[in-house]
């Protein structure tokens, strides 16, 4: 359950540098704060993809159409100076996930463009679930797009979801790995006739009417019609392969995948036995290298073979537990499995390298004894280059000052010269007055929490302010460092934001995210209050003007927290987790509920009821407004229905907005709108003097 990721955090380095007056010129103009309307205004790079060269750069411009309200991706490229940065086709056709071939004269994409008139098109996914995506080539030289599969492609959708899907050249570029459905209809024909569905067991969120993901591989022999001339299917069977990785010999293809019984959602929740295979391209079968109990995914070959990295969690637990960075050696008779640490052990000492973050880069080896990794850090995210013999971590050279490594055959050039090479975003955002960020600690029972306080801009308001508690999902995410545009509009009205990292949040080692386990409600909440209370002592918030806005397990802890106490004025509760039964039976996630409370529903009754926010709405009586999306599998609709009709039957002031053809994550930009919009005419309307 973890939150959509933050939109445009790319050019927020550029606020930093506050401009000073200078004798003789004009003041620079007076900043405006954030509004809702600068919702359209976003317009950022993401996916950068370096040529093989190093000397140009393929991304992808992210903006939202203010005309249609819809959001919008195109492939742009940079030669040399980002500032000269233009679009590589006229109209801006929609495309994604850009990647170069080794010999750089070509680029694949995924795009939801239309295939050729009276060719086999890829079948639709509804508006909630994932984009149905097809692969595409384009001269890097510029020159028409073309379809990867001709006429009568085998495949059908093509995954773009940073779990299964991937697109990768083989090593000698004649060939490209991916992962797509098969594009079939499983509904029988008495279905289809008599306007039935019968229940099939599938992904869940975000995988609405998908296939499984199978790999396939295409062999290119570019055209003016299509790419490849033929397309091999790896894969057949209904178990869901991703994140293909090739071997360096271009014979065999690493992938993570569970094919055991025990199979659920992946994409926020990797607590299934998912293991490493190894498929030889050519004969198609595939051989299993791990055996733990728990998840290793990720894989990454080492560039001579003799090597694969990945990460790993000794267990099937939690739906985010911390993971470890393993490398598996290939030189032997048996592939050697080894965690260079365990951070699932008992602490004895500060570790050597933070845990790691998902997935692993796809570049991440630095010759044959680095890797470069992600890993969380409280409220931040930093890139550690982490020696395979000893596990010890060591900074990139540039975080050291030192002059940047610009060799595009080295893993430290690449990763600057992506640096240089990508445009900054956002530039509107330099006109806007932005509320300052701090981490904040604090002692709540016999652990220190910190969060995250972001205050409004100089001149809006004063201190004390009026407070929005603003609780994160999961309850094993975090929140972090960085722009995030609902806190920033929050602060832009007189509101200061508090982002607590409650125990159970990731980030802080595994100990802290099973401190959570079978007590939601209990010490997290007593964490936020905790640091709440802090806020109010040392005269930041108000204590007569507080108020509440989460989403997913922060929904939980809204509705949660409004039947635990009268202390905020004002409460909004997003695709909110009211009842445990509910989730249980309902969400694609039962392992959530079952992990966390030790057992099912009829097993753990008195657990699930004592936990359930519906349980305590008789002791509502703070206005509450619900807001839920219609088609959300994660946290289904019903819990919000059930909630809000509790309170009517009460009298507490509440309402309830239903979002259409969204999933857990509310995308649509009008719908993103009328949320912020509601959200501040909520707090307005019931915070008052």
């Amino acid at each position: 359950m973890r939150p959509l990721l933050r939109p445009a955090t790319l050019g927020f380095v550029l606020l930093a540098l506050a401009s000073s007056a200078v004798p003789g010129r004009a003041a620079p103009p007076e900043k405006k704060p954030l509004a809702v309307e600068d919702l359209y205004r976003f317009d950022a790079p993401r996916d950068p993809a370096l040529a093989p060269d190093g000397k140009s750069l393929v991304y992808v411009r992210q903006w939202i159409d203010a005309k249609t309200r819809t959001d919008r991706s195109s492939l742009w490229r940079v030669d040399g100076d980002p500032k000269n940065a233009k679009p590589t086709e006229k109209d801006e056709p929609d495309a994604r996930a850009p990647v170069f071939s080794p010999d750089g004269k070509w680029i694949a994409f995924l795009s939801t463009r239309k295939r050729p008139d009276g060719w086999k098109q890829t079948p639709p996914a509804p508006p909630q679930s994932d984009p149905a995506l097809d692969v595409w080539l384009i001269p890097a030289a510029g020159g028409a797009a073309v379809p990867l599969a001709g006429k009568d492609k085998p495949y059908g959708r093509v995954f773009n979801d940073g779990f299964y899907g991937r697109l990768t050249f083989s090593p000698d570029g004649t060939k490209l790995a991916f992962v797509a459905d098969d594009g079939r209809d499983p509904r029988t024909v008495a279905e289809r006739s008599n306007s039935v569905r019968i229940a099939r067991d599938d992904q869940g969120e975000g995988y609405t009417g998908w296939g499984a993901a199978q790999v396939w591989v295409a062999h290119l022999e570019p055209n003016a019609e299509r790419a490849a001339a033929k397309v091999d299917r790896l894969t057949d069977d209904d178990v869901w392969y991703g994140d293909p990785n090739w071997h360096p010999d271009g014979k065999t293809l690493a992938v993570h995948a569970n094919r055991t019984a025990d199979r659920e959602s992946a994409r926020f929740s990797i607590n299934k036995n998912f293991d490493i295979w190894l498929i030889d391209v050519e004969t198609k079968k595939a051989a299993q290298l791990t055996t733990g109990p728990g998840p290793e995914v990720s894989p990454r070959f080492s560039p001579d073979g003799k090597k694969l990295a990945c990460l790993s969690v000794p267990r099937k637990g939690a739906h985010r537990d911390a993971f470890n960075l393993a490398v598996i050696d290939l030189s032997g008779p048996k592939p050697a499995f080894a965690p260079l640490f365990d951070h699932h052990a008992e602490a004895k000492g500060e570790p050597p390298h933070g845990v790691p973050a998902f997935p692993l880069p796809t570049d991440c080896w630095d010759g044959h004894a680095r890797l470069l990794v992600n890993v969380e850090a409280g409220v931040a995210t930093r890139a550690q280059l982490i020696d395979i013999a000893t596990g010890k971590a060591g900074d990139l050279p540039a975080a050291k000052g030192a002059a940047p490594d610009l060799d595009p055959r080295t893993l430290t050039g690449r990763v600057a010269l992506r640096s240089r090479l990508t445009p900054p975003g956002n530039d509107f955002l330099k006109e806007r007055a932005i509320g300052k960020q701090q981490v904040i600690g604090w002692k709540s029972d016999e652990f220190t929490i910190d969060g995250i306080l972001t205050l409004p801009p100089e001149g809006v308001a004063k201190a004390p302010y009026k407070l929005v508690v603003h609780p994160h999902g999961g309850p094993h995410s975090r929140s972090t460092l960085g722009f995030d545009f609902t806190v920033q509009l929050f602060a832009a009205h007189g509101y200061a934001v508090f982002q607590p990292n409650f125990r159970g949040s990731s980030g802080y080692g595994q100990k802290f995210v099973d401190a959570d386990r079978g007590d939601f409600g209990g010490g997290d909440m007593r964490d936020i209050m905790a640091g709440v209370d802090k806020l109010i002592a040392d005269g930041v918030a108000d204590k007569d003007h507080l108020l509440v806005y989460g989403t997913s397990y922060g929904g939980f802890m809204t509705t949660w927290l409004v039947g635990q106490t009268t202390r905020f004025r004002a409460a909004v509760a997003q695709n909110a987790v009211t009842d445990l039964n509910m989730m249980w039976g309902l969400s694609d996630l039962q392992s959530w509920t079952e992990w966390e409370f030790g057992g099912k529903p009829w097993e753990q009754s008195e657990k699930y009821r004592k936990h359930s926010p519906l349980t305590y709405a008789d002791k509502v009586k703070t206005p509450t407004l619900i807001l839920h999306a219609r088609d959300d599998r994660r946290c289904p609709l019903p819990m919000g229905q059930a909630y809000h009709q509790a309170l009517k039957a009460r009298g507490v002031p509440t309402g309830l907005v239903i979002y259409p053809d969204e999933g857990h994550g509310i995308r649509q930009p009008r719908h993103r709108e009328d949320v912020l919009r509601r959200v501040l005419e909520w707090f307005a309307q019931h915070d008052t003097k």
